[in-house]
């Protein structure tokens, strides 16, 4: 057996496959048949390979030296938002920034509620002497189009070095108000002034279980799988490459807008909402945080508490949730202790007296004054040490009386009724002194009422009544 010339057969076959890979095959010369067979397998190769390749753009699969081995898609877009042209519904958040200091050990003027999911937390964890004004939520806007749905996340200010914004912002959506979150909206810094996709990104839950086993309430160690559909990933892997968009306004306050189509969770007009802003934790599938990680691990922003400072949730903010399109009953899971609802206080008329007008003088330049909010628990003591903890109850469907100035108070300024969980809440009220009277539930509540006093943009969120058996 000729062993060398089946040696020089195979080497030829070889170097002939790689041409065939690599070059456009020349005519050869000669006529034998080890060269025939050479050159059909050329031809049959390069057959399948135009099988494989879209005829559309074959010069996408050259390989060359500078040209990486996968093409970088291009997205051509056919719809790109405008600009919003309804009126919003508006959800307000405690504001940190109005009171930190960088270099100093810092504490939110309240808003924090570990067991009910609610994080004021834009400080860096353990010293908390970095505050983040790029994570801390002044407000937030809802509202649609024909075509999109709007939101608009405004923030305390840019980060001081690079006076940009550098956190991920997300919009929560539950469009059966269970409690749990359906869809999560983000948009991820950089982002240009323009409409982009790139940064975008939308999950949904396909088998309901954000939330674990008590949506809203801490009932970790989490063992569900959350959002686990990655539906939008910046136009990519998609058949609508123009379902999300999103895009910074520099202003006063600045401020992150994202649009998707109202489409996408089928024009539903009835829903809750609220907004994140996040860098520490940033973890979608661990959605809700106070599920994945327990009251110990994830610390507490406030000295009196035993698991002070932040630990594991730290440089993140969110919102409570606030209804979209209906008026809420109060019950709902996850709402606002109280609720959000834009409206108008009337201030108290002053009485009118005899005293000689007074010429006074000419008043001073003020900065701007921002409503704020007040809120807290009418809880049921289970375990004797009167002061709410998890686990305890809560006094629902009781009025709830705010007076203007100290206690006893004097004119009323607004009632509420508590929740499911004993909580309540008043929003959008000028800075002031103000008395929360809780209504007699039966039984003797400690204290009675309380005299409390708001600033300018502060939520103080930890009023409570407590009945201690």
């Amino acid at each position: 057996m000729n062993y060398k010339g089946l040696f020089s057969l195979g080497m030829g076959l070889v170097i002939s496959l790689a041409c065939t890979l690599f070059t456009v095959p020349t005519t050869p010369t000669g006529s034998n048949s080890a060269q025939a067979t050479i050159i059909a397998m050329q031809v049959q190769l390069t057959q399948l390979a135009a099988l494989q390749t879209p005829a559309t753009s074959p010069e996408s699969f050259v390989i060359s030296p500078t040209a990486p081995l996968l093409p970088t898609p291009t997205l051509t877009h056919l719809l790109i938002p405008g600009e919003v042209a309804r009126p919003h519904t508006a959800l307000y958040d405690t504001i940190s920034g109005n009171t930190a200091k960088q270099g100093q050990t810092n504490q939110p003027p309240g808003g924090d509620e570990y067991l009910y999911n609610l994080y004021e937390r834009p400080f860096n964890a353990q010293m908390m002497d970095i505050f983040f004004p790029d994570l801390d939520i002044r407000e937030a806007k809802i509202g649609p189009d024909t075509t999109w749905m709007f939101v608009t996340v405004y923030l305390f200010g840019l980060r001081e070095a690079s006076q940009t914004l550098q956190g991920v912002y997300r919009l929560e959506l539950d469009l059966d108000i269970d409690g749990r979150g359906d869809w999560l909206f983000e948009a991820r810094s950089p982002l240009m002034d323009e409409w982009m996709v790139e940064g975008v990104r939308v999950w949904n839950d396909t088998n309901h279980d954000v939330g674990g086993e008590k949506p809203c309430y801490a009932d970790p160690p989490q063992i569900e799988n959350s959002y686990d559909r990655l539906v939008f990933d910046q136009g990519l892997n998609t058949n609508d490459s123009d379902a999300a968009w999103a895009r910074f306004q520099l202003g006063n306050p600045p401020a992150i807008q994202i649009a998707f189509k109202y489409s996408l969770i089928n024009n539903d007009d009835k829903f809750m909402w609220g907004v994140w802003a996040d860098q520490g934790v940033d973890q979608p599938q661990w959605y809700d945080y106070n599920d994945h990680f327990t009251y110990e691990e994830a610390g507490s922003p406030f000295r009196s508490s035993r698991y002070y400072p932040i630990q594991a949730i730290a440089e993140v903010d969110n919102t409570c949730r606030w209804t979209y399109g209906f008026e809420p009953k109060g019950d709902e899971p996850c709402l606002c202790a109280g609720g959000q609802k834009e409206k108008t206080v009337t201030p108290q008329q002053p009485t009118k007296t005899t005293t000689p007008f007074k010429p006074t003088k000419p008043p001073t330049t003020q900065a701007p004054q921002y409503p704020g909010d007040l809120g807290g628990y009418v809880f049921k003591d289970m375990n004797k040490n009167c002061t709410r903890d998890a686990g305890d109850g809560g006094f629902g469907g009781l009025t709830v009386t705010l007076k203007q100035g100290s206690c006893p108070g004097g004119t009323v300024i607004a009632t509420t009724t508590t929740g499911a969980w004993g909580r309540y809440s008043f929003t959008a009220i000028p800075p002031g002194r103000y008395c929360v009277i809780p209504a007699n539930p039966g039984v003797a509540l400690t204290p009675v009422n309380a005299s409390v006093r708001v600033r300018s943009g502060m939520m103080v969120d930890n009023i409570n009544f407590g009945y201690c058996p």
